[in-house]
C-alpha cells in the first residue's frame, strides 16, 4: 500500500499576506459598490460606504504595525551596538584596574562582573512577526530573549557601583569615569526600556490586525457574509454574485 502523501506545508503569514487579502477587500467593496439597484444588505455594516469605512481601518492598522515593526528593527541594531560598547568600556576598565598595583585587592570583587558584562550572550532579536500575539510562542521566546539584555544592565550598574569603591579611581579618559559610566548604563537601560514598550506595542498591535482580518466580525467573516447577501439580494444566476463569489475570503 502506497504511503499517504504528506500535507503540503501552512502558508506561512507575512505582511504581503495581509496586504493582498486587505486588496481582494477592495475588489469586492468596488463591485458591491456599483450594483444597481443599491446592494442593501440585512446586515448595515455589510454596505458599501460602511464596509469601505472597515477596510480604510484595516489598512490604517497594518500601516502602524508596519511602522511599529520598523522602529523595532532599528532599535535592535542601535541597542546591539551598545551592548558592542559596554563590552568594550568595561574591557578598557578592567585593564585600567589592573594597571595599578595598589588596585589588586579590588579585583576579586571587579574580575567577575566584568565577566558577566562580557560574558552574557546577547542576541540579535528579529523584529515580531505578525503572528506573534501577546502569549503566544513566539512572544515568550521573545520575553526570555529580553531577559539577557536586563542582566547586562544589572551587572553593569554593579560594576559601576564597585568601581565607587576603589580609593583613588579617576580616570581622565571621560568614558571610563564614574559619570561617563553611569551616563552609559542610563542610556543602555532607555534603550532596553524602549525596545520592551515596542515589543508589546507590536504584539497587541498583532492580535488586534489578527481580529481585523480572521475573527467573525473580521474581512473575513464580511466578506463571507457579503457573498451570501449579494447572492440573497440578486440571486443565485445574478451577474452582481457572479462578480463577487469568485473573489477569494
Amino acid at each position: 500500500m502506497p504511503d499517504e502523501p504528506l500535507p503540503p506545508p501552512p502558508t506561512p503569514v507575512s505582511e504581503t499576506t495581509f496586504a493582498d487579502r486587505l486588496q481582494r477587500g477592495r475588489d469586492m467593496q468596488s463591485a458591491i459598490a456599483l450594483f444597481t439597484p443599491p446592494f442593501d444588505p440585512a446586515d448595515p455594516s455589510l454596505a458599501a460606504t460602511p464596509f469601505g469605512n472597515f477596510l480604510d481601518d484595516l489598512d490604517d492598522l497594518n500601516t502602524s504595525t508596519a511602522t511599529l515593526g520598523s522602529s523595532y528593527t532599528t532599535g535592535v541594531t542601535e541597542r546591539m551596538a551598545m551592548v558592542k560598547e559596554i563590552r568594550d568600556v568595561v574591557l578598557r576598565v578592567w585593564s585600567y584596574i589592573r594597571s595599578n598595583p595598589a588596585w589588586e585587592k579590588f579585583r576579586p570583587t571587579i574580575k567577575p562582573l566584568v565577566e558577566k558584562v562580557r560574558g552574557t550572550r546577547a542576541k540579535k532579536a528579529k523584529p515580531p512577526g505578525p503572528t506573534e500575539t501577546p502569549g503566544s510562542p513566539l512572544a515568550k521566546r521573545r520575553n526570555s530573549g529580553e531577559q539577557s539584555f536586563g542582566e547586562i544592565a544589572t551587572n553593569f550598574d554593579r560594576l559601576i557601583a564597585a568601581l565607587a569603591s576603589v580609593t583613588g579611581y579617576a580616570p581622565t579618559t571621560a568614558e571610563l569615569t564614574i559619570a561617563g559610566l553611569t551616563a552609559r548604563a542610563a542610556a543602555y537601560a532607555a534603550k532596553n526600556a524602549t525596545m520592551s514598550t515596542l515589543g508589546n506595542s507590536i504584539g497587541l498591535q498583532q492580535r488586534d490586525r489578527q481580529a481585523g482580518f480572521k475573527s467573525d466580525g473580521g474581512l473575513r467573516g464580511k466578506m463571507k457574509a457579503i457573498k451570501e447577501a449579494v447572492r440573497a439580494q440578486y440571486g443565485s444566476d445574478s451577474a452582481e454574485y457572479e462578480q463577487v463569489k469568485g473573489i477569494d475570503l
